[in-house]
């Protein structure tokens, strides 16, 4: 009988984070499989020299600087789910966070909002990575969008919090009706909601907020609760694992990190509104967003507004800045990409209920939107029990 191989992961677990459990249920998924014999270590600064009697085979988790050092030094295989670490030269898996930030985005310009504005943290690694995302998605379509970054230090003192708090309070007076905001996490989610009520704005109404991570203990519990994107930390535990167990039989390291994609946005109330003046442009939003599964055209969307078609597509287009066809098409992409989270499903069961015609159809979309089939976006972003 082979010995089994002794794993340290290293999470802290203080807090019921999502970003903290779930990658560590997504370990321990592959740990199960595995037959690790596992040792949970609360702290990223851990350091072999302080334990020699515990022979580790592999570390994976939010690994700091020392723990590197002394990994490389002894050969053990490292992997690493910390994007903003100080340590250098591992291999790591992370949520995509460009593509996080196009998701927001695009889920906001769907809406019709045309107005946005980004606000994040400095010195984040992920932040950057969003801002790019936010950028390449609204610069075509948006005709105005703004970024407007904080320092993170915000709860080290009350003069801290104070500064933060005036500053954030100093932008938020400087937003219009009908702006679309992203947000680079939920708790900066959270505090932006309060400053909207301060100043005014409501949301959703006049201020649509969309963040990232998708922490339940903050979403839920924020009013309105709080739309985010769900960047999939459990699929980051799982991919990470797998990758150690890999180095560990001997397969050569990454030379650069791997990105998970998100599992999608999570649609709460604050975004629930939608940015176009046009009231009857704004009805036709609604009508296709809940009837686009229903097989429904151009003309079932004309009809139900009152509207010839040539001047729906008009008017569509001044607000929305692309035709009724691609909006429903976008709609029904979003469906099935929903649905094949969902293992149970067959592409052409997906296909009907997204509104699809056919199966053919549904795999043409994907291919020309997404540069992939719907069975390799199902591979590529579903974790499955058996991972």
């Amino acid at each position: 009988m082979s010995k089994k191989r002794r794993i340290a992961i290293l999470i802290e677990v203080e807090t019921p984070l999502r970003r903290h459990l779930d990658v560590l249920a997504g370990i321990q998924q592959v740990a199960t499989t595995a037959d690790w014999d596992t040792t949970l270590i609360p702290v990223t600064d851990f350091d072999l020299s302080d334990n020699r009697n515990q022979a580790f085979d592999g570390f994976v988790g939010r690994i700091g600087r020392s723990l590197a050092i002394k990994a490389k030094e002894h050969n053990i295989p490292a992997v690493n789910v910390w994007l903003n670490t100080d340590a250098e030269n591992l291999p790591g898996v992370f949520p995509d966070w460009r593509q996080a930030g196009k998701i927001a985005t695009q889920h906001l310009l769907s809406l019709g909002f045309r107005k946005l504005a980004y606000v994040g943290f400095t010195e984040q690694r992920g932040v950057q990575l969003q801002i790019a995302g936010y950028n390449a998605s609204a610069s075509d379509i948006a005709f105005q969008h703004t970024v407007d970054l904080f320092d993170h230090s915000y709860a080290l003192s009350a003069a801290a919090w104070q500064s933060f708090s005036d500053q954030l309070d100093a932008l938020v007076a400087t937003w219009e009706p009908r702006t679309g905001v992203c947000v680079s996490n939920d708790s900066l989610g959270r505090f932006i909601i309060e400053r909207c009520e301060r100043h005014g704005l409501r949301v959703p109404r006049e201020i649509a907020i969309v963040s990232m991570e998708n922490e339940p203990l903050v979403c839920e519990y924020t009013n309105p609760q709080l739309s985010s994107v769900d960047v999939g930390y459990q699929q980051v535990g799982v991919r990470a694992a797998s990758l150690l167990e890999q180095l560990i039989s001997g397969c050569k390291s990454p030379e650069s990190p791997t990105w998970m994609p998100p599992r999608g946005i999570v649609k709460r109330r604050s975004s629930d509104a939608y940015g176009v003046a046009d009231p009857e442009i704004a009805k036709c939003l609604h009508f296709i967003a809940t009837h686009a599964h229903g097989h429904i055209t151009v003309d079932d969307v004309a009809t139900h507004v009152c509207l010839s078609r040539r001047t729906l597509e008009r008017r569509f287009k001044q607000e929305v800045l692309c035709t009724v066809g691609e909006e429903i098409t976008r709609a029904r992409l979003e469906m099935a990409k929903t649905q094949l989270f969902e293992p149970g499903l067959s592409i052409k069961m997906i296909a009907r209920r997204s509104g699809f015609r056919d199966s053919s159809q549904l795999c043409a979309v994907f291919q020309r939107e997404l540069g992939l089939s719907p069975g390799q976006f199902r591979k590529t972003h579903v974790i499955s029990s058996t991972a």
